[in-house]
């Protein structure tokens, strides 16, 4: 059977002077630079289906290419996926839709993939309803939905699955005669049921890959559906609002994330109740949640993009997350629960494992990140590299202890300086890298690996190095003395931590015009000293790690800490970026031009 290829249907091809722009947004968007005349041509071409001879035959006739050239560049537009054999059927339902997932790197199968999962919705009002309604769109092979409720006049500023000759039915069994009007493909199973205690689990939920939890009684109802999600294994999110603000999430998948018994007690108003494990009562006794059609319709939309990822194994944001939507400007909040490993419900649960579509933006470990971008596209690069030159004065026999030394960039410069060099590391993966550089430029550098707590090391240093370590260590005091202990008379030990102004806030940012643009900073709690949780961004502006512990604490606090240690501060620094790394790294300069991201201290053993 005959082959036929042509560009990709999601991509937008414009010719601006002697560039080709493939596509607009990131990540999948290209720019092909000083392209040859003949490309052009040959992109439009391939916007019809065109066999391969063909698609030669015609380059060679629109260029001074020979017949392997030819071949070669067809090969090459099929391997970067400028040009595919996948054909955009217009008669399909779901072609859109498939057109979607070749741009987000879903699985080729992805519709088979839906129509082959069942989904519950507990819960059939202004979110359940709706999230009801793109789920049968997007082809969600079975759909089972409880609500023991009617419809109501109110309801339908919200609900727009009813109508108003709909009004007094039973709303799960309009629901499913209006959703078999938008895809009579599916089957639909509605469940006449307010949720009273946890065995309508048990007696219809049993076979779900994932429930979504839109109902907010009785107050029992998120310990219900945790345990029966623990029994049966199947993925549940919470979908709601608190006032103006819509809630979605967290997603809670068994063995792999808190589940409601690990976090109950987080968030929200539970952070007022002094480890209290349940709400109080109500005293409005005559409460009523506001509801808002938009919002509803924001909430949903966002729930059901999530479900649809999770069925198709790409990544969730809410995934033990909560994302908290303010409906008035947009932004979004995020309250990141963290699994007990040690919880009464959910710990002794098998390790979940997934095969994540990581491909268009993977989760990365911190290695990755040190060993593709430390040298030249990081903070430490742009900040800390001249500082730690101009704070340490390599003589004769200088010797020098690089605690945290990573793919070591800082050990290896002041070895080339003619210092004697220890490398520690909790890191394989970064002392691979390390002794790599070592070997080939042959320089003589000990690297130790381990936690610095753990080492023992007979030797003393005129210079430590601890550059961003401390904040990875709970014990702080007998760190610190175990450093001063590894100086020699006079010696000192340079340590920068993580500006804790930085720590103690989170940029909003926009994307607009090609980029990510940092509008402000928010200080949210600068004297609460406590672990956190932050995340990772690479020199584009693009989360890398989505979670990283570490523990926040002041300056005082480290400042006491020094001092107690033995130490006399002699030096700080809060580093600012050089002017020229405003082009060549301007996202970094944004970002580390308006507020401080590093602190450095300078202490001299007493």
């Amino acid at each position: 059977m005959t082959t036929y290829y042509n560009t990709q249907k999601h991509n937008t091809i414009y010719q601006v002077m002697d560039k080709i722009l493939i596509g607009t947004m990131p990540p999948k968007a290209q720019v092909i630079e000083e392209a040859p005349d003949y490309l052009g041509n040959t992109l439009k071409y391939f916007s019809e289906p065109r066999t391969l001879e063909d698609s030669y035959n015609f380059i060679i006739n629109h260029s001074n290419l020979s017949e392997i050239e030819a071949r070669n560049l067809v090969n090459e537009l099929i391997e970067s996926e400028i040009i595919t054999s996948k054909q955009f059927d217009s008669d399909d339902r779901y072609s859109r839709h498939s057109l979607y997932y070749d741009l987000i790197d879903a699985p080729k199968n992805s519709q088979e993939i839906l129509k082959s999962k069942t989904v519950g919705l507990v819960g059939m009002g202004g979110i359940g309803s709706n999230v009801a309604m793109v789920l049968a769109g997007a082809g969600v092979g079975k759909l089972i939905f409880s609500d023991g409720d009617t419809i109501e006049l109110s309801n339908l500023t919200r609900q727009f699955l009813y109508q108003e000759e709909h009004v007094n039915n039973y709303k799960v069994e309009q629901a499913a005669k209006q959703l078999s009007l938008i895809n009579s493909e599916i089957e639909l199973v509605p469940v006449v049921e307010s949720i009273s205690d946890v065995t309508i689990f048990d007696k219809h939920f049993s076979e779900c890959d994932i429930i979504i939890l839109s109902a907010d009684s009785p107050t029992e109802i998120h310990e219900w559906i945790n345990l029966a999600a623990i029994k049966y294994g199947f993925a549940y999110s919470n979908a709601g609002y608190i006032e103006s603000f819509g809630v979605v999430g967290p997603m809670v998948i068994p063995g792999k994330t808190a589940c409601y018994e690990c976090y109950k007690n987080e968030g929200d108003l539970y952070k007022f109740l002094d480890g209290n494990q349940e709400l109080p009562n109500n005293l409005n006794e005559r409460f009523q949640a506001p509801s808002y059609g938009p919002l509803n319709s924001m909430v949903a939309a966002i729930q059901a993009n999530e479900v649809i990822r999770y069925l198709l194994g790409v990544e969730r944001k809410s995934e033990g997350t909560r994302l908290l939507i303010n409906s008035q400007n947009y932004k979004i909040y995020e309250e990141v629960f963290i699994k007990n490993e040690n919880c009464k419900v959910c710990g002794h649960y098998p390790t979940y494992t997934e095969n994540l579509y990581h491909l268009s933006s993977p989760e990365k470990t911190l290695a990755d990140i040190y060993i593709n971008e430390r040298e030249n596209d990081s903070f430490n690069h742009i900040l800390l590299d001249t500082l730690m030159d101009r704070l340490i004065k390599v003589l004769p026999n200088t010797k020098i202890l690089d605690i945290g030394c990573a793919t070591g960039e800082q050990a290896i410069h002041f070895a080339q300086k003619g210092a004697a060099v220890v490398a520690n590391d909790i890191s394989e993966e970064m002392l691979e890298v390390l002794n790599s550089k070592v070997n080939d430029l042959k320089l003589g550098i000990e690297t130790l690996l381990g936690n610095i707590a753990n080492l023992n090391i007979n030797d003393e240093f005129n210079y430590v190095i601890c550059n961003n370590v401390l904040d990875y260590i709970e014990d702080l005091d007998s760190t610190l003395s175990k450093l001063n202990g590894l100086l020699s008379d006079n010696g000192i030990l340079i340590v920068t931590i993580p500006h804790p102004v930085k720590d103690g806030g989170v940029w909003n940012k926009e994307y607009y015009n090609g980029r990510w643009n940092y509008e402000d900073f928010s200080l949210i709690n600068y004297f609460k000293e406590e672990k956190i949780i932050k995340s990772r961004e690479n020199k584009d502006g693009e989360t890398v790690i989505s979670s990283i512990e570490s523990y926040h604490r002041t300056t005082e606090t480290y400042f006491q800490a020094f001092v107690q240690a033995g130490f006399n501060v002699v030096g700080l620094f809060e580093p600012q970026p050089a002017s020229t790394f405003a082009e060549t790294h301007p996202i970094l300069f944004e970002k580390c031009s308006h507020i401080p991201y590093f602190q450095t201290f300078v202490l001299k053993k007493e």
